[in-house]
């Protein structure tokens, strides 16, 4: 059973990768090895960059199986994400990557393939009936044209636009959750993450208390919220909407 494993980073040599870049490295690999009280940073190697973690015999079977799992896709999502981190970075980097078993080289456990995974192309930006859900948090503008924001989990949409009368009807539903209805203007970037980069509101309609549920739990999912420690966050809703003064 293996006692070591390196994740070799093509990239930089042990001392020229800045610090902060092989934290980063680091607690990603941390993730993907999980098991941390049995997991042990042992030193780098020349070669590029080669950092070498060592597992507690104890631990070994355990890490062994974590890596399989993540291998054949079926890791969890805190390892399953770090992978992916580790394999952007690399890309960012200019590089590819592996983890290898004990002192072998040859014995790759999980490949990065970095900068040389292919990347989608740009798409767009084109135009598309749809509609956003979301919490009202924003009405704003003198003009004619007045500019909207909406919180869902940790996305903030933006750049949505309505005219005054149906922004002075929304503004009446501060704090709450709405499901506006219009033509979105998307791209979808060579990382194939989708963009809205503007959206035209021609309707919208006010959200039930089972789907105010379901807002308030993307947005306590949101890191360091403090909506995870409220006992009544319905009622916390209604009380922000109570004290808002309708444009903000």
């Amino acid at each position: 059973m293996s006692e070591s494993y390196t994740l070799y980073i093509k990239a930089y040599a042990p001392e020229t990768i800045p610090m902060a870049r092989l934290a980063q490295y680091m607690q990603n690999l941390a993730a993907m090895l999980g098991h941390e009280a049995g997991v042990h940073f042992h030193g780098l190697k020349s070669g590029s960059t080669q950092l070498v973690a060592k597992i507690d015999r104890e631990s070994a079977p355990k890490v062994a199986s974590h890596l399989t799992q993540i291998k054949h896709g079926e890791g969890t999502p805190k390892a399953t994400k770090a992978q992916a981190e580790i394999d952007r970075l690399l890309a960012e980097d200019n590089a590819t990557g592996s983890i290898y078993e004990d002192d072998n080289e040859s014995a790759e456990v999980i490949v990065f393939p970095g900068v040389t995974r292919p990347r989608p192309m740009i798409y767009g930006p084109f135009n598309q009936e749809g509609s956003l859900d979301g919490i009202l948090i924003s009405v704003s503008g003198a003009g004619k044209t007045v500019h909207l924001q909406l919180q869902s989990g940790e996305t903030r949409h933006t750049g949505i636009e309505a005219n005054r009368e149906t922004a002075r009807r929304l503004a009446q539903h501060m704090y709450e959750p709405v499901r506006i209805l219009g033509v979105g203007r998307w791209l979808r970037d060579h990382e194939g993450v989708w963009i809205l980069k503007k959206f035209r509101v021609d309707r919208y309609s006010v959200l039930k208390a089972d789907d105010l549920k379901d807002v308030i739990n993307r947005m306590r999912e949101i890191k360091g919220s403090t909506w995870k420690s409220m006992d009544d966050p319905v009622s916390a809703v209604r009380a922000l909407r109570e004290k808002g003064d309708g444009f903000h």
